[in-house]
C-alpha cells in the first residue's frame, strides 16, 4: 500500500542614621531595585504616545501586553473590549487542534476497495493536493509532483489491483457536516479561494487555477487540475495591442458549478488565476472517474457516502497522509482560510463523534480555550476558524492569556511557535522592515477584513524572556496606519523586553 506524506521587601519604616560614604551606594541600590518597576511603567506610556501619534481614535483600538512568566498584563488600552480579529481566528483553531490531538496526529485519505467499489474515504485534509505542498514532494522516479501526477498514483494504484471495471466511486465525506459555505461569508466573494468551500474531503484547496493562453482561433483556459466535466464559459477575450497586462476576472454564483471567465488576455498567463469548485467531495470523485476512463476503466455512478453507510476498509489501495503540524503550519504562516476551517470542524468531530461542523467545532474550541487559560470568556464568539466572519468576538486581553500558554517548552508549546511565521517570512514577510527589534524573535499573526487589522503573537528576547501581546483596530479608515502602529508597539515591547533583561543582569 503506497502511503504518501507531505513534508514557543516591604520598605523600613525605622530611620536609621547612616555614614555618609553608605548613603550613596544604598541610593544606588534602592534606584537599581526600581529599574524593572520604572521600566514596566514605560511601556505604557510608549504605546499610549504610539497610539497618539497613529491619529487612530483610541475608542478603534485595543492592546494588550503580558508578561507570559508572572501572567502580569503589562499594557491594557481598552484590552477587554471584543474585538473583531479577522485572521487573528488562526491563533485559536491551530492553538486549539494542537492541544486536542496528538502532535504526530496525521490526516488521512484512503482509496479503499470495497467489492467491485472504490471508495475515496476523506478526514476533511485541507492539505489532499495542495499545489504548494506538491511542489516539494516527488515521484518513485524522483519528478517532482502535481495534481495530475497525484491522480496518477492513484489511477496506477487500481490498476495494479486488477480492476478493470469500477462499478461506482463512492466519495465518504462524513467526518464533517456538509454545509461547505458559511452563512456569514461575502457571497460576492465565493470564488474567491480565501472563501472555498469547506468539505470532509477536500482536493488541490478547493480550487482550480487558470493559466489562458492566446492561440490561434481560440484561448484556451488551461485549467488544472483538467476538469472537462465542468460548465466553463470562456467569454475571455484578446486584450488591445496598447495593453501589455491580463485581466482575468473568473465568477461563480454560491453553491453552484457553473464558472464565468470574463475579461481580456494578451499574453500567456504565467501565475495561475484560482477560481473555486463547487462541492469538493464529488469534484474529487468525478476527477478520479475521468481519470479511470482516460485509461479504459469504465466507471459506473460517482456518488457520496449515505448517512448509514458503512464500508470495508480492509483493502487500502492508496494512503495519503498529512501531519497535524504541517496543517498548523500552513493555516498560521500563509494564512489559508481552508486549513482553519478544516482544523475547527475536525475539533468539533473528535469532541463530539459526529460531523464535525462550525457549531461543534466552536463549542469544542471554547472549551479548550477556557480549561488551557482559567479565563471567563466573556465577549468570545466563534463563528468561524479562519477569521472571514465579522461576527467573530475576542478581546485582546483574553488572546495575550491564550497565547501565554503556549510560551513555555511543552512540546505542543513548541510545535504552535513553529507554525507562527517571523518577519522577513509568510504573512510577515514584509512586515518589520527598517524596524529595531534589538534581537528579539518576533512570532506573530496578521489579520486583515475589511475595516479591520490585527496583529498577536510573542517577543521573545534573546534570554528567552517573552510577552505576549496583541493590537486590534475596528472600523479603521486607513490599514496601513493601524499596521505602522502595531509595528511600533512591538517594536516598542522588544526595547522594553531586552531592556529590562540588560538591567536586571546588572542588579547584584
Amino acid at each position: 500500500m503506497p502511503v504518501m506524506s507531505p513534508s514557543r521587601n516591604q520598605p523600613a519604616r525605622i530611620r536609621r542614621h547612616f555614614p555618609e560614604s553608605l548613603r550613596g551606594l544604598l541610593c544606588g541600590l534602592f534606584l537599581l531595585n526600581l529599574m524593572p518597576a520604572l521600566s514596566m511603567a514605560s511601556l505604557p506610556s510608549d504605546v499610549a504616545t504610539a497610539i497618539r501619534e497613529s491619529g487612530i481614535p483610541e475608542s478603534r483600538v485595543s492592546v494588550s501586553i503580558r508578561d507570559t512568566a508572572s501572567g502580569r498584563e503589562l499594557v491594557d488600552v481598552g484590552s477587554r473590549t471584543p474585538r473583531i480579529p479577522a485572521s487573528n481566528m488562526k491563533l485559536l483553531s491551530t492553538g486549539g487542534a494542537l492541544c486536542s490531538f496528538p502532535l504526530d496526529h496525521q490526516f488521512r485519505t484512503r482509496l479503499v476497495l470495497d467489492d467491485d467499489r472504490i471508495v475515496i474515504i476523506g478526514s476533511g485534509d485541507p492539505a489532499l493536493a495542495d499545489p504548494d505542498l506538491l511542489d516539494d514532494m516527488q515521484d518513485d522516479d524522483g519528478r517532482t509532483l502535481d495534481v495530475e501526477g497525484l491522480l496518477d498514483l492513484w489511477v496506477h494504484a487500481i490498476r495494479t489491483a486488477g480492476i478493470s471495471e469500477v462499478e461506482e466511486i463512492v466519495v465518504d465525506d462524513r467526518i464533517f457536516d456538509r454545509d461547505l459555505l458559511h452563512p456569514d461569508w461575502p457571497r460576492n466573494q465565493v470564488q474567491r479561494q480565501y472563501c472555498a468551500e469547506v468539505s470532509g474531503l477536500n482536493f488541490h484547496r478547493n480550487v482550480l487555477a487558470l493559466r489562458p493562453k492566446p492561440e490561434p482561433g481560440r484561448i484556451s483556459l488551461g485549467e488544472s487540475p483538467a476538469a472537462p466535466f465542468l460548465t466553463i464559459r470562456n467569454e475571455l477575450k484578446r486584450g488591445q495591442s496598447k495593453s501589455t497586462a491580463n485581466n482575468i476576472d473568473p465568477h461563480r454564483q454560491p453553491l453552484a458549478e457553473t464558472i464565468t471567465v470574463r475579461g481580456s488576455i494578451v499574453q500567456e498567463q504565467v501565475a495561475p488565476v484560482e477560481i473555486t469548485v463547487h462541492d469538493p467531495a464529488m469534484f474529487t470523485g468525478r476527477l478520479l472517474s475521468h481519470r479511470l476512463a482516460q485509461q479504459g476503466i469504465r466507471v459506473g455512478q460517482t456518488r457520496r457516502a449515505t448517512a448509514s453507510e458503512r464500508f470495508d476498509e480492509d483493502h487500502v489501495l492508496f494512503d495519503v497522509v498529512t501531519p497535524m503540524q504541517t496543517v498548523a503550519g500552513e493555516c498560521n504562516h500563509e494564512s489559508k482560510n481552508l486549513y482553519a476551517e478544516a482544523l475547527l470542524k475536525h475539533m468539533g468531530n473528535r469532541r463530539t463523534r459526529q460531523p464535525g461542523s462550525w457549531k461543534n467545532g466552536g463549542d469544542a474550541l471554547k472549551t479548550i480555550i477556557e480549561e488551557r487559560t482559567g479565563s471567563r470568556l466573556d465577549g468570545l464568539v466563534i463563528a468561524d476558524g479562519s477569521g472571514m466572519s465579522r461576527n467573530n468576538r475576542i478581546s485582546p486581553e483574553l488572546m495575550t492569556r491564550w497565547l501565554a500558554t503556549f510560551s513555555d517548552d511543552s512540546p505542543t508549546s513548541r510545535a504552535f511557535r513553529t507554525s507562527l511565521p517571523s518577519p522577513g517570512s509568510g504573512t510577515l514577510e514584509t512586515r518589520f522592515a527598517n524596524r529595531s527589534l534589538h534581537g528579539c524573535r518576533v512570532l506573530a499573526k496578521t489579520g486583515y477584513i475589511n475595516g479591520v487589522s490585527a496583529l498577536s503573537g510573542l517577543v521573545i528576547a534573546p534570554d528567552g524572556r517573552s510577552y505576549a501581546f496583541s493590537v486590534m483596530g475596528n472600523d479603521l479608515k486607513n490599514i496601513r496606519r493601524c499596521k505602522q502602529l502595531q509595528e511600533t508597539i512591538v517594536e516598542a515591547i522588544a526595547e522594553d523586553i531586552t531592556g529590562r533583561t540588560r538591567r536586571a543582569k546588572a542588579t547584584p
